[in-house]
């Protein structure tokens, strides 16, 4: 009995963990499976989509290429992006610091140093992908400011690398799938012979516990255990790390 009820914890507790609901991925971007969900803007609004960055900074460059001045596209965007926000809803991620550019180009000055502003690390940005984005966007008016490259170009090309970052980085999430789960799978294995000594009609805690024999074994397991889940842990977060810089 004592076996049996260890065995369906642990089964409850497996599919607590690994379960997953089908439309989880879809919910935390704060869509349901018909759309919007009830209640999800303000958390859709605090958390950048991976393709807005990208979005933005083609909509600077096509605003150039339809004929708008570089000091008008700012002040162009923030009032696209502050038209599409709905009502009663917090402001996008993006309106305050296309303002700020937009006031200081305005007053005929360079929108760099307010996009580095806001691409520093220490600015309080919670999100990395705005930090990215904004600092990209600064390296971008500074090389056209240097170099007399037309703007809409530079952002062009700027927005392709954001597109391939987007998409290198969907696609080192999809070979981590694998080394995830079998960490976990290796994570629950010695609860997984625990079970299997139970079902086979012996009592496994009773032996690691009361001889000297299994405290040396359950003390060298939970070593070896140990220094795997940590070993195993730090190669997955490398391998999930971008590679450092900002493309510009």
């Amino acid at each position: 009995m004592a076996g049996l009820t260890i065995t369906m914890l642990l089964a409850a507790a497996a599919v607590l963990l690994f379960g997953r609901r089908p439309d989880r991925q879809i919910r935390r971007r704060g869509r349901g499976p018909n759309g919007p969900s009830p209640g999800k803007a303000r958390k859709r609004r605090d958390r950048t989509d991976a393709d807005a960055p990208a979005l933005l900074v083609r909509e600077l460059a096509g605003l150039l290429a339809a004929g708008r001045p570089a000091y008008r596209i700012w002040a162009d965007a923030a009032t696209l992006y502050a038209a599409g926000a709905p009502r009663n809803a917090p402001a996008h991620p993006f309106a305050a610091v296309l303002q700020a550019a937009a006031a200081s180009a305005a007053l005929g000055l360079s929108p760099v140093p307010v996009l580095a502003a806001a691409g520093r690390a220490d600015d309080g940005a919670p999100d990395p992908l705005l930090r990215e984005l904004w600092a990209g966007l600064a390296v971008c008016v500074r090389v056209s400011e240097r170099s007399g490259a037309p703007l809409s170009r530079v952002l062009t090309r700027y927005a392709g690398q954001l597109d391939a970052a987007r998409d290198a980085a969907s696609d080192r999430e999809s070979a981590l799938a694998g080394p995830r789960a079998t960490m976990r799978l290796l994570t629950w294995l010695p609860g997984g012979g625990i079970i299997l000594g139970y079902l086979l009609g012996g009592n496994p805690l009773q032996i690691l516990t009361a001889t000297p024999l299994g405290w040396s074994a359950a003390a060298a397991g939970g070593g070896f255990w140990l220094a795997g889940r940590v070993w195993s842990g730090r190669l997955v977060r490398d391998a999930a790390k971008p590679a450092e810089g900002v493309p510009g």
